[in-house]
């Protein structure tokens, strides 16, 4: 493993709150999809999050985007009954040439949750570090990319939605890859979410001073906002021969935004703008083996005072995983009561 004092190590410890049921109402169809109660998932995988932003100007054409260049990491992780771990890290195999467009610190926790009810989101991050898309933009020197080491990111976000059909879909074959998805299935999603992110600058302002003619507001150096709101969507499994799947979700939520900046004083601005969550995953399912490319993110659109156009903050992580089903005889002593006492048993 490399970039050792470059960027921050990657990891993902988490606990997994996938089956809560308190009575039978709660069982699904097997046909659907299968569950595994007195198995051990292990796995391994890939895994990059992106985090990015982008300023609107007068022209589209003008907009600045940055972006974050943090590791590919490979990862390794287990799942028995509700509860999971996993840890991934940065190795140098996975990120040659990376460093061309800048060096991204990041401390990156995207946590995906599937009740059998519910799916949910917890996203922290804190990143420092980004660069100027596209290539040569707006320093104009050929194969050259604009890097701000002084801009950082921070994030904080809380999402959950009811999966309305939750007796015949699930996400976690595709997520979590301790299920066997059997049968195509949909399902209405309804909830809500909030949001807290931050883009600070050090040293100067966040729009270059060689570009600055084509925004509204260009002499700034912190945006922050807060968002909110009730969101509807829909989820579609397609399954193929009971194996081969193709998993599709969106959300659209109508947030409430408050957000501000500063260039010596605050500048408030209240916004009423759409935000999306999605959720797609594709791969091969079966009672021993489990295989998927998974992505998943969310984007907010939030405007700023003095601005026409809402300004851009995607978030997002692809991962790429090969899982095993081990069949246990029997449960793992203490650790299958302790499990079920607090998360309740599996149907």
């Amino acid at each position: 493993m490399n970039m050792a004092g470059k960027h921050f190590t990657f990891f993902n410890v988490f606990i997994l709150l996938l089956n809560i049921n308190v009575s039978s109402q709660s069982s699904h169809d097997s046909l659907y999809y299968k569950t595994f109660p007195n198995a051990l998932t292990i796995r391994m995988y890939m895994v990059k999050d992106y985090a990015d932003f982008t300023f609107s100007s007068y022209d589209k054409k003008a907009n600045l985007t940055y972006r974050s260049n943090a590791t590919t990491n490979l990862g390794a992780g287990i799942t028995y009954k509700n509860v999971s771990a996993n840890f991934s890290a940065g190795f140098g195999f996975l990120n040659n040439g990376i460093e061309e467009r800048g060096k991204t610190s990041a401390l990156d926790f995207q946590f995906h949750f599937f009740l059998q009810k519910w799916t949910a989101d917890l996203l922290f991050l804190h990143y420092k570090g980004f660069y100027a898309a596209p290539e040569n933009y707006p320093s104009e020197l050929p194969g050259s990319y604009y890097y701000r080491p002084d801009i950082g990111l921070n994030l904080f976000g809380l999402t959950a939605y009811r999966i309305q059909n939750f007796r015949k879909f699930s996400y976690r074959s595709g997520f979590y890859q301790n299920e066997w998805i059997r049968k195509s299935s949909g399902t209405w999603l309804y909830g809500g979410g909030i949001y807290h992110e931050s883009i600070h600058s050090d040293d100067s302002s966040l729009i270059p001073q060689k570009i600055a003619v084509y925004f509204p507001e260009a002499n700034f150096y912190n945006f922050h906002f807060i968002s909110f709101g009730p969101g509807i969507g829909y989820a579609q499994t397609i399954v193929i021969k009971k194996h081969f799947y193709v998993l599709g979700s969106a959300i659209i939520n109508g947030n409430i935004n408050f957000s501000s900046y500063k260039n010596g004083s605050a500048n408030n601005e209240t916004s009423f703008e759409p935000g999306i969550i999605f959720k797609t995953a594709t791969g091969y399912s079966g009672a021993l083996w489990n295989a998927s490319l998974s992505w998943a993110g969310n984007v907010l659109w939030v405007k700023q005072s003095n601005v026409s156009r809402a300004n851009i903050f995607p978030v997002s992580e692809v991962r790429l995983t090969l899982a095993r089903q081990i069949m246990l005889k029997k449960p793992i002593p203490v650790a299958a009561n302790v499990i079920e006492k607090i998360f309740g048993e599996e149907d």
